[in-house]
């Protein structure tokens, strides 16, 4: 017979949020439920719904505080470098915290970004910002700055998912990674 968690501190949707955020991070996106995050938390799922609406509601919240974490990682690492310092800390910081929190990275990579939420489209495009901010270093106008933040964006997804799914395996990926980087910050100069 399977023996449930003890319960824990009062529910908030705070705590929810946090406990769904751990969920994630051990049993992945597609696991996160109603009743085994309340499982979890050694209560029952209807008792979830005085604090969150719905799944859809529980998953948006993630999302938001994923994409606000990201946000500031990247604000925090970056600050006071010289632009290749900093892109180079940045896309590290990136690859790190997908590797640390792959549900909460896969979380923040789920299709679509925004959709009909006006309010989460925003916030996925204000987590372009401090690469945005590091990019026009290199003389970029607004708008090349943005183009490029999407390039170097797509460049580390890519790695990160060959990486996590093992294509990768058997290389020197931190070195296959710095190299890469570094082209992208050389390709930002002679932009």
């Amino acid at each position: 017979m399977a023996t449930r968690p003890p319960r824990t501190a009062k529910l908030s949707r705070e705590a929810i949020v946090n406990a769904a955020l751990t969920f994630l991070d051990r049993e992945g996106w597609d696991a996160l439920t109603i009743n085994a995050l309340a499982n979890q938390l050694g209560t029952k799922g209807p008792s979830l719904y005085n604090h969150v609406h719905s799944l859809d509601d529980l998953r948006r919240s993630v999302r938001m505080r994923v994409v606000g974490d990201i946000i500031d990682m990247l604000n925090t690492v970056g600050q006071g470098r010289t632009p290749d310092d900093a892109v180079m800390v940045m896309a590290g910081a990136y690859r790190s915290y997908a590797h640390h929190h792959p549900g909460r990275y896969s979380a923040f990579t789920r299709m679509p970004l925004g959709g009909d939420d006006p309010e989460f489209t925003e916030a996925t495009h204000a987590a372009a910002a401090p690469v945005i901010a590091v990019l026009s270093a290199y003389g970029l106008d607004q708008e090349s700055a943005f183009f490029a933040a999407l390039e170097f964006w797509s460049a580390m997804h890519g790695f990160v998912l060959l990486e996590m799914t093992g294509v990768m395996s058997g290389l020197d990926t931190d070195a296959v990674f710095s190299d890469m980087v570094m082209r992208l910050a050389a390709g930002m100069r002679h932009r």
